[in-house]
């Protein structure tokens, strides 16, 4: 997915001739901490919330200020990755969009990156999570990828992570299923460790597993 994809248009920019308080006012009217300076469909610079809020005059032009030195952007044409990067480097709550003559495109919102992050790791997708814990020498995704096959579980995504503490790998899997002891058992029969399982039993079973325990209690 591309930079270009997740553009909101719908967030106003600012302008040299807007005041520190109008800058302040939009940010608060749409929850960010930064907004775009644009001349003439030229991106300029990126106003914080936190220098504007250290002005002893609200009212000051933002061309006044000398500190427009903060430009962070994106070209239309990168990967969703850089500008996830981009946001965790520079600590941003939003991410100009430039094309490649500097033409002010709109911008990507914290909301939008975590939006397009949920949905490429299948967050929305009804199914179990299960954490793997490997060395680094032994991770395997084919191996891991058909562990899951056998137990006709589908990966939804598979995200890695490596544990500062330990140097080991923790493989994060989202499923299709639910129902995860099988997959479970299979792992630790390939001396898989099983850090975490995140499951919910199905609908079904849970009411099956509830109606056996009423009707327990009615018969004692």
């Amino acid at each position: 997915m591309l930079a270009q994809e997740l553009i909101s248009t719908i967030v106003p920019v600012l302008h040299p001739m807007d005041t520190g308080a109008k800058a302040l006012r939009l940010m608060n009217e749409y929850h960010l901490t930064q907004l775009p300076i644009v001349v003439d469909s030229k991106y300029l610079a990126l106003v914080e919330e936190e220098e504007v809020m250290d002005w002893e005059d609200p009212d000051q032009l933002l061309e006044t200020s000398p500190n427009h030195t903060f430009k962070p952007a994106i070209m239309e044409g990168a990967h969703f990755f850089e500008a996830l990067k981009l946001f965790y480097d520079q600590k941003l709550s939003v991410l100009p969009v430039v094309s490649k003559d500097n033409e002010y495109l709109g911008l990507i919102t914290k909301d939008n990156l975590l939006a397009i992050l949920a949905q490429l790791n299948g967050v929305k997708e009804t199914g179990g999570l299960l954490v793997l814990e490997v060395e680094p020498r032994d991770y395997s995704l084919s191996e891991i990828a058909r562990i899951a096959e056998s137990n006709d579980v589908t990966l939804l995504s598979v995200n890695t992570i490596t544990n500062p503490n330990t140097g080991k790998l923790e493989v994060l899997l989202k499923t299709n299923r639910q129902e995860l002891h099988g997959l479970v058992a299979t792992f630790e029969r390939f001396n898989y460790v099983i850090k975490y399982m995140f499951s919910e039993e199905l609908e079904e079973d849970l009411l099956k597993k509830n109606y056996d325990l009423l009707m327990n209690y009615i018969s004692m």
